[in-house]
């Protein structure tokens, strides 16, 4: 990835092509790959991704430079997505408490290893809301509190969603006890 300096941030934020250019070809590989977990397809994503770039492009003058562009960026490409989500996609999220409190002994702590590329492929093939909430909680860091505020869900919806996800990712990954107390 480039080096944004504070001056390209601010021809940025005055409007300056070049200047969205150079943050775009830094910042979009890694947020195609947000745009990647959240979609159901390539297609999905780059559609999502063109969307965030041209909201980060019209909120320009919102950035402080003084902050982060990345997180700036990774904000408004997970908002896109999940509006995305909502928009294109039948996003079912039931709740269900009783089944995440019979199992309330499954290990919280989510880590991605080595089979990345088969797990994202697992992640696309997840029902919308239980690849929506495995993708905020585990990878984006939301708590479930956040999550259902973003949802309007109750935060049992979504340990509930996390929990049903996390086992079904079990599944198709058919994951050696080794792996699985990682995930």
């Amino acid at each position: 990835m480039q080096t944004i300096d504070k001056q390209i941030l601010k021809k940025f934020t005055a409007g300056e092509k070049a200047a969205f250019d150079m943050i775009y070809s830094a910042y979009s590989p890694g947020m195609y790959s947000i745009c990647l977990r959240y979609t159901r397809c390539r297609d999905d994503a780059q559609d999502v991704l063109q969307e965030a770039f041209i909201k980060v492009y019209e909120k320009r003058s919102y950035y402080n430079t003084e902050m982060s562009i990345g997180a700036w960026i990774k904000t408004i490409t997970i908002r896109t997505a999940l509006n995305y989500i909502r928009q294109n996609y039948k996003l079912i999220l039931t709740d269900s408490e009783q089944m995440f409190e019979q199992d309330a002994t499954v290990n919280e702590e989510t880590t991605v290893s080595s089979r990345k590329a088969e797990l994202l492929k697992v992640l696309q093939e997840l029902p919308d809301g239980y690849r929506t909430v495995f993708n905020l909680y585990t990878i984006d860091n939301l708590t479930h509190k956040e999550i259902a505020e973003h949802l309007g869900i109750s935060e049992g919806t979504s340990k509930s969603q996390y929990f049903k996800a996390k086992k079904m990712i079990h599944e198709k990954l058919e994951l050696t006890p080794k792996y699985n107390e990682a995930i």
